[in-house]
């Protein structure tokens, strides 16, 4: 049985999006504000509907302080800027992808 992965990425992406604004302790309209968009946008990239461009994600990232690459990571909210020069921290978060990749490619067969 094939699965769809369609929006996945987005998904995530949102959640990661929405669980670190929270503990930055702001709101959709702040950080809409702070970003250059509006409102209603930062909410559909929250719920996975909406997936901002480039330059969106590049803003988000530096308004957050935290890698481009953690919003697109499960559990990405946890990583800021400072933990990327971490090693270990960034060799566990591979690890844990991949086996979550695995998982998802085995499932499918």
């Amino acid at each position: 049985m094939e699965k769809n992965y369609d929006g996945m990425l987005q998904e995530v992406f949102g959640r990661n999006l929405k669980e670190r604004r929270k503990r930055m302790g702001i709101t959709q309209g702040e950080l809409a504000q702070r970003i250059g968009v509006s409102t209603s946008f930062v909410t559909e990239i929250e719920k996975g509907r909406k997936a901002p461009s480039f330059s969106t994600i590049e803003k988000i990232a530096e308004e957050t302080n935290a890698p481009v690459w953690s919003y697109f990571c499960e559990g990405g909210y946890e990583i800021m800027e400072e933990d990327a020069t971490n090693i270990e921290i960034l060799r566990y978060r591979l690890k844990q992808n991949i086996c979550v990749a695995v998982d998802k490619t085995i499932e499918e067969i």
